[in-house]
């Protein structure tokens, strides 16, 4: 049987994403149809933080401009669905960064062969559960990604990647991607953070496709 390979849009900095990621890993090992991840880079935030650090709580009020209770309200019904997937999530106190030098990261895992779904894992896990500083190359160096502590630091002192982020980010764009999640199969595109079942449908739907 022919593989199906999904292209999937998603920033590391992005909760849904995180839920989407396992849940589409669940749907393909339930549709019993081979498929691969194809991932791709999107940035929340193209122009980065401001210039002064903040934690997502403090930017929530300050730059958002959303009340305290109404972000109480987004930020436990982000927590709670993510316990319904078995992750930790604290959202208060992650860090509003610029994503890039995490996406390079993962490019460059993805050009080493690594396994990516295991890299992307990670970062998830770094950013939204432990909180760690993403924009820290010796953070990101230390990250179970696959790759060595002294090819990451590398990374930071270059930069390789940072066309092929910016490229996946214009060209999910140009689909008229504007949130992710988004999974793509031809010219169909799913909410990955959709249901188990509904993402279950649209792998097995997409392998029919390239039956």
């Amino acid at each position: 049987m022919t593989t199906t390979t999904l292209r999937v849009w998603a920033d590391v900095l992005c909760p849904w994403c995180w839920m989407g990621h396992r849940r589409l890993a669940q749907a393909i090992a339930e549709s019993g149809v081979p498929a691969r991840v194809e991932h791709r880079s999107f940035l929340l935030a193209p122009e980065g933080p401001g210039p002064r650090r903040r934690r997502i709580g403090e930017v929530a009020a300050v730059e958002w401009g959303i009340s305290e209770a109404e972000w109480g309200r987004r930020r436990d019904r982000i927590e709670q669905a993510g316990r319904a997937d078995g992750l930790t999530i604290r959202m208060d106190t992650a860090w509003a960064l610029d994503s890039r030098p995490a996406h390079r990261v993962l490019k460059l895992a993805a050009a080493r062969g690594l396994a990516e779904t295991v890299a992307w894992e990670a970062m998830f896990a770094a950013h939204l559960r432990d909180n760690l500083d993403l924009a820290d190359w010796n953070v990101l160096a230390d990250l179970k990604t696959g790759l060595q502590r002294d090819e990451v630091l590398a990374l930071g002192e270059n930069e390789d990647y940072a066309a092929e982020v910016l490229a996946d980010h214009e060209e999910g764009r140009s689909l008229g991607i504007r949130s992710v999640p988004t999974i793509v199969h031809g010219d169909r595109l799913v909410a990955g953070a959709s249901s188990v079942q509904e993402l279950t449908e649209f792998v097995r739907s997409a392998a029919k496709a390239v039956a």
